[in-house]
C-alpha cells in the first residue's frame, strides 16, 4: 500500500480492540509518524494488530510549534495519521485546529472512517434515528446543562451528549426540569465486557441511576420535541385561510405536507384541499 503523502483521520475502536478496519491498520502501518492523545493508551492498540508505528503526541494541550512540525513532515514527503484514544478523531477529540490549518493551506487530507460512540448509542437506543444532533460533552454545573437543554428544546431531532458518569443522575434531573419527562438512553462502556444501554422516560432513568450510580464513558440521549398530531378539523382550518390568501391548492397541498409529513400523507391534503376548492368563506 502506497499512500500519498498528507494528513490521514483514522478511526480507531471505542472498546473492543477488533472494532478497527482493514483499511484502518494498512494505513496506520503505512504511516511514518501517528499522533495521538495519549501513547500509553495508542500503544495498546498497535501491539494489538502488530503496527510497528513511531508514536507523538498531539492533544488538546498541543500548540502551533506542533502542527508546524506535523505540517513540516508532511512537506516532507511523510504519511502522518492522526488518531484520538477511542473512536474519530475531532469528534469532541483534538485535530479540528490541525485539519483547518492543512486545509486552508492546501495539503492533502484523508479520511479513514469507522467507530463513533454517538453513532453507536444511537443504533442500540431505540429513540428516533431520522434526525439527530450531536452536542458534545455536557457542561459541569447545572446552569450550564439547562441552558445547553434550553438552546434545543424545541429541536425535533434526538439529542445525543457525552457525559462523565459521576454526573449523569443530575444531568438527568437538568433534563427533566428543562424539557419534560422525554423518553431518552443511557449507554455506557459500548463495546466493552460490560455494555449498558437502558432506555425510558427520563423520571425512571433517574430512579434506576439513584440507586445503581454507572461506571465508565456515557452517551446520553434524548428524545427530540413531539409535534403533535393536528386534527382534520385543524388542517381544514389552515386550508381554508390558505385559499382566502388565494394561495393555490397544489402549492397549499406542498407547503403542509412539508409541514406535517409525519403525520398525514400528501394525497389526504390534496383531497381535503379539493373538497373546499370553489366554497365562499365568510371573513
Amino acid at each position: 500500500m502506497n499512500s500519498r503523502p498528507g494528513l490521514y483521520i483514522v478511526s480507531t475502536p471505542i472498546g473492543n480492540l477488533n472494532d478497527i478496519t482493514i483499511r484502518a491498520i494498512e494505513t496506520l502501518k503505512n504511516s511514518d509518524i501517528i499522533f495521538c492523545e495519549d501513547t500509553r493508551i495508542s500503544a495498546k492498540l498497535l501491539v494489538k494488530h502488530n503496527i510497528a508505528g513511531s508514536l507523538s503526541t498531539y492533544n488538546d494541550k498541543s500548540d502551533d510549534a506542533t502542527r508546524k512540525y506535523i505540517i513540516k513532515n508532511i512537506e516532507a514527503g511523510k504519511v502522518v495519521s492522526l488518531i484520538s484514544d477511542a473512536g474519530t478523531p475531532l469528534i469532541s477529540d483534538p485535530g479540528y485546529k490541525l485539519v483547518k490549518e492543512l486545509k486552508e493551506k492546501g495539503y492533502f487530507i484523508d479520511i479513514v472512517p469507522g467507530v463513533s460512540a454517538p453513532i453507536a448509542a444511537l443504533t442500540l437506543s431505540g429513540l428516533p434515528s431520522d434526525r439527530f444532533i450531536f452536542a458534545g460533552f455536557l457542561p459541569k454545573t447545572d446552569i450550564g446543562r439547562e441552558k445547553v437543554f434550553l438552546e434545543l428544546a424545541e429541536v425535533d431531532a434526538t439529542l445525543i451528549f457525552f457525559d462523565r458518569s459521576s454526573r449523569i443522575v443530575n444531568s438527568l434531573r437538568s433534563a427533566l426540569k428543562i424539557l419534560g419527562n422525554r423518553q431518552a438512553n443511557v449507554s455506557r462502556e459500548l463495546t466493552k465486557l460490560f455494555q449498558d444501554s437502558r432506555t425510558a422516560d427520563i423520571e425512571s432513568l433517574i430512579k434506576y441511576y439513584s440507586q445503581e450510580l454507572p461506571k465508565g464513558e456515557i452517551v446520553l440521549l434524548v428524545s427530540g420535541k413531539k409535534l403533535l398530531e393536528p386534527s382534520d378539523e385543524e388542517i381544514t382550518a389552515e386550508i381554508k385561510n390558505l385559499l382566502i390568501l388565494g394561495k393555490h391548492t397544489k402549492d397549499i397541498t406542498q407547503q403542509l405536507f412539508q409541514k406535517y409529513h409525519k403525520h398525514y400523507k400528501k394525497s389526504k391534503i390534496y383531497k381535503i384541499c379539493n373538497s373546499l376548492k370553489g366554497v365562499n368563506f365568510k371573513i
